[in-house]
């Protein structure tokens, strides 16, 4: 059963990752057209999403298990990925928020920019419990294990 959930947290990982960081380059794109601003200055917000694409990609090139087969990170890989992806659809589709209603720009700006920072907050842990798993020392038991099937 633990293989099943984390074959499928797994798998929802990168389908979640790509999703929010769409979501988030579409509402910031639309920020910085309402604010005429240079496209260059969202570059910062997405440099965690592309240190966490290329932590990922890592992992599968080099086949981390202490990262693939880890079902507490993959979950909360998981549930960081959701929270983005729900704040910025709440930022688009709630019409309930006052700013939304009052600028009629579609995008509540204002709640999605003060959400930025949560966002780099959870994708910089991210990648610092990525690396951190890459590097852990493997199971003793696991490896004792194996030695004693080999002998």
């Amino acid at each position: 059963m633990k293989k099943i959930f984390n074959g499928l947290f797994y798998f929802f990982k990168f389908i979640l990752l790509i999703a929010a960081f769409g979501l988030t380059l579409f509402i910031l794109i639309r920020m910085n057209v309402r604010l005429e601003k240079n496209i260059m200055g969202v570059l910062p917000e997405f440099i965690p999403f592309i240190l966490l694409l290329i932590v990922f990609i890592i992992n599968m090139a080099f086949k981390q298990v202490g990262v693939t087969k880890n079902l507490f990170y993959n979950l909360t890989c998981c549930l960081a990925f959701t929270t983005i992806i729900c704040v910025a659809l709440r930022a688009i589709f709630d019409t309930n928020m006052v700013l939304n209603e009052k600028y009629g720009y579609g995008i509540d700006f204002n709640f999605f920019d003060n959400f930025i920072a949560y966002i780099k907050i959870m994708l910089y842990g991210l990648l610092i419990a990525d690396i951190l798993l890459m590097f852990r020392e493997k199971d003793k038991d696991n490896v004792k294990s194996k030695k004693l099937k080999g002998a």
